[in-house]
């Protein structure tokens, strides 16, 4: 059997409603003449969920491999689904996502164009409801987009935040040879939904591994009623800088150091935005959440000893 050009990961647990759109949309992809891929769903549901789903779409001729294991541990899962492939890349998408046609060819591309360790592309909402919420009309916070011309680098202690958008693993492609090259390539330590994807982006960069950005690497990650709920935000917030405090710490040379330094971040983003809270009277508003968003992300640096872990997802 021909080694694709690179494989696909895509972890799912109890979104199989989700997940059929992201394959389906996934097995569409337009790459360019000669060049292959390959899909590898890893299903973390005890009930093997996925199975079937997948069952269907192999026996139609689609480059799908099933792997599953019930270890609620992303890391484990995504460790798996490394192991299992067989391209010289490797491309994650998150289950609740859909790429456009060029998706992967554009993520193949750019790597192979930059010689670049790792390549990162938009994330953009769909959402459930037709429009975003009230309280969020630009949909800024579901959206990732760093807005760079091709190929552009993305720094570690500068870009990789680019105004407070940390990148993760839901759209982004690494190459195997300098990545994953180890038994552990994500850190099971940090796989109870404690920010593996950011650890390992950390420990990559700190490595002096380069990441570049893909901007006609498109996905659409779809959005949930539920999940417009603002304080379903809040929440996510405060655990996304749980994850970045987390893997600072982990990282740096001078952990105890690092430790200080984001505690006085937190500290500093707590008491800017409840003052600003106050002032610009949000508490009145239903519309308005940017301080209490603020207020959480100072909150998650102070608390990343107390992971949020798994936010609730809705079942099938």
């Amino acid at each position: 059997m021909k080694r694709p050009d690179i494989s696909v990961v895509v972890l799912s647990y109890n979104r199989v409603h989700l997940l059929r759109h992201t394959l389906v949309e996934g097995l569409k992809q337009v790459m360019a003449a000669g060049r292959s891929y390959e899909f590898i769903v890893v299903d973390n549901h005890p009930d093997k969920l996925a199975e079937g789903l997948v069952t269907e779409l192999i026996a139609t001729g689609a480059p799908l491999t099933y792997l599953a294991d019930d270890r609620r541990n992303i890391s484990i899962l995504r460790n798996i689904g490394i192991a299992a492939s067989r391209g010289p890349y490797v491309a994650f998408i998150d289950d609740d996502e859909a790429p456009e046609p060029r998706w992967l060819n554009a993520l193949f591309e750019c790597l192979e164009r930059t010689g670049a360790d790792a390549a990162f592309g938009p994330k953009l909402p769909s959402f459930e409801t037709g429009k975003a919420p009230d309280w969020d009309k630009d949909a800024w916070l579901y959206t990732l987009d760093f807005r760079l011309p091709a190929d552009a680098p993305i720094e570690m202690f500068g870009r990789l935040r680019r105004k407070g958008k940390g990148l993760g693993s839901g759209n982004a492609a690494f190459r195997v040879a300098t990545c994953f090259n180890t038994a552990e390539p994500f850190s099971v330590a940090f796989g109870d939904a404690n920010g593996e994807d950011t650890q390992l982006l950390f420990r990559l960069a700190l490595e002096g591994k380069r990441f570049v950005w893909c901007p006609t690497a498109i996905v659409k990650e779809f959005i949930e009623t539920d999940r417009t709920r603002p304080e379903y935000m809040i929440t996510r917030m405060r655990r996304g800088s749980q994850h970045y405090a987390a893997s600072r710490i982990n990282t740096s040379a001078a952990p105890q150091l690092t430790r200080l330094k984001v505690m006085a971040l937190g500290l500093a983003q707590i008491g800017v935005h409840a003052t600003l809270y106050i002032l610009s009277f949000e508490f009145l508003s239903s519309t308005r959440y940017t301080h209490q968003i603020g207020m959480a992300k100072g909150l998650g640096k102070l608390s990343y000893r107390v992971p949020i872990g798994f936010i609730d997802e809705q079942a099938v």
